[in-house]
């Protein structure tokens, strides 16, 4: 039998951006990316940018975008993006459920199915604190699953909340407002 080899997924997304000002902040989130070298430690931004490569990976997500569909993880590229409704994010094997940020309980009764069937980001209340805000909100860095309009998705790359502080912090600051971050192993 064949030995499975794990894909390392990172998604930095926006909850809240799409359209142009989406592919403004993406462009400028996926120029961050392609201006590091994944082979450095740390992986620092500053190097030249392969424009040509920068223009095929945006052409590619709006051909997605333009389908309906976002693109499979399967057909996805070291760096992708996500433009338009339906893409989502998923720590995959490595998912909890979202955690309260008021007392760290974990929303173990979470179903996602009405955000996954196309609905609006859903507001929660914590069972033991009674914290209640849109799921966002809550500590989802492991999360089964959000919904995007506006997402840069980073497959084998070194974990750069580890390896790559600083361009970790670059994504966050670029990929647009209530920017987030998830990572998992697929």
């Amino acid at each position: 039998m064949p030995d499975t080899v794990s894909q390392f997924l990172q998604f930095y997304f926006s909850l809240d951006d799409s359209g142009a000002a989406a592919e403004r902040q993406l462009a400028e989130t996926v120029r961050l990316v392609l201006s590091a070298d994944p082979d450095d430690d740390p992986v620092e931004p500053g190097g030249p940018v392969d424009e040509a490569r920068l223009a095929e990976i945006m052409a590619i997500a709006h051909a997605a975008a333009s389908d309906g569909n976002p693109l499979p993880l399967d057909e996805r590229g070291d760096v992708s993006v996500d433009l338009g409704p339906g893409a989502t994010v998923s720590a995959f094997s490595d998912s909890v459920p979202p955690e309260c940020p008021r007392c760290h309980e974990l929303l173990t009764d979470w179903d996602p199915q009405d955000w996954w069937d196309g609905g609006e980001e859903p507001t929660e209340e914590c069972p033991s604190c009674g914290f209640t805000a849109p799921i966002g909100d809550w500590h989802i860095g492991s999360t089964p699953y959000a919904r995007t309009d506006c997402g840069l998705v980073l497959v084998d790359w070194p974990n750069l909340e580890e390896y790559g502080p600083e361009l970790h912090d670059a994504l966050l600051a670029s990929v647009g407002s209530r920017p987030r971050y998830v990572s998992g192993h697929l």
